[in-house]
């Protein structure tokens, strides 16, 4: 499992609007890019030591994105 991940700005949106709702007074662009960059060192820490756990997430979520 070795995508990249590259963030974007449809990736900030959608991380500030969970914000808006899940944590109101931490709602804005900054703390969303490092959200996101948090996120993409816990994953990549889980595809270093669980591999199989890595790939069964990653299947899950391709499957979601191909429905919406």
């Amino acid at each position: 499992m070795q995508d990249k991940y590259h963030r974007s700005e449809e990736d900030i949106q959608k991380i500030l609007w969970y914000l808006q709702i899940h944590d109101p007074k931490n709602a804005n662009r900054d703390y969303a890019i490092q959200y996101l960059d948090s996120m993409e060192g816990f994953s990549s820490e889980l595809a270093r030591s669980d591999e199989s756990l890595a790939e069964a997430i990653k299947k899950k979520l391709d499957e979601k994105k191909e429905k919406d």
